[in-house]
């Protein structure tokens, strides 16, 4: 399954959500650093040695984010919840169609009214999700100057462009 090793996202969340706000109750403690966590070399990792990390640290770390984030809405976070119906038997699909599309990685405009919709969800993903999945998977998150690291379009698929 290939796997997309150029995710703008990042870049363009960044300069167009920038200053969104003091964090809310909702905001998780803070990652922890690169050097606290054990070293992760997703890029030659198995299927299965992919699938173990998954299970054994990146599903309870996004439960408890998720959760904190909207706890009626992710009461139950399982990996159907990120991956869709394929996660049982392991015929997913990422990034997942199922997700929520955003825009096109250049149309500024597009995002910056996805976040003026949607600003805590745009915020949550932002600075939890995307931060801490990079963190646990051993990737450093999606820049200009890192375009092989993890970002928004390594779940989530773009709209079409209108």
């Amino acid at each position: 399954m290939k796997r997309p090793s150029v995710l703008p996202c990042l870049a363009f969340l960044s300069v167009a959500l920038a200053g969104t706000g003091a964090p809310s109750a909702a905001d998780p403690a803070p990652a922890a650093t690169s050097a606290d966590a054990k070293k992760v070399d997703w890029e030659h990792l198995s299927f299965e040695e992919r699938k173990k990390l998954m299970k054994s640290t990146v599903h309870p770390e996004l439960k408890k984010a998720f959760q904190a984030f909207d706890p009626k809405k992710y009461q139950k976070f399982t990996c159907v919840t990120c991956h869709g119906v394929g996660a049982a038997d392991g015929k997913f699909k990422m990034p997942n169609a199922k997700l929520p599309k955003l825009p096109p990685p250049t149309d500024r405009a597009a995002f910056t009214a996805l976040q003026e919709k949607k600003p805590e969800a745009v915020k949550f993903m932002r600075t939890v999700v995307a931060p801490k999945v990079a963190e646990l998977i051993g990737l450093p998150e999606w820049s200009p100057q890192t375009p092989k690291g993890f970002g928004c379009y390594a779940c989530h698929t773009s709209a079409e462009a209108k």
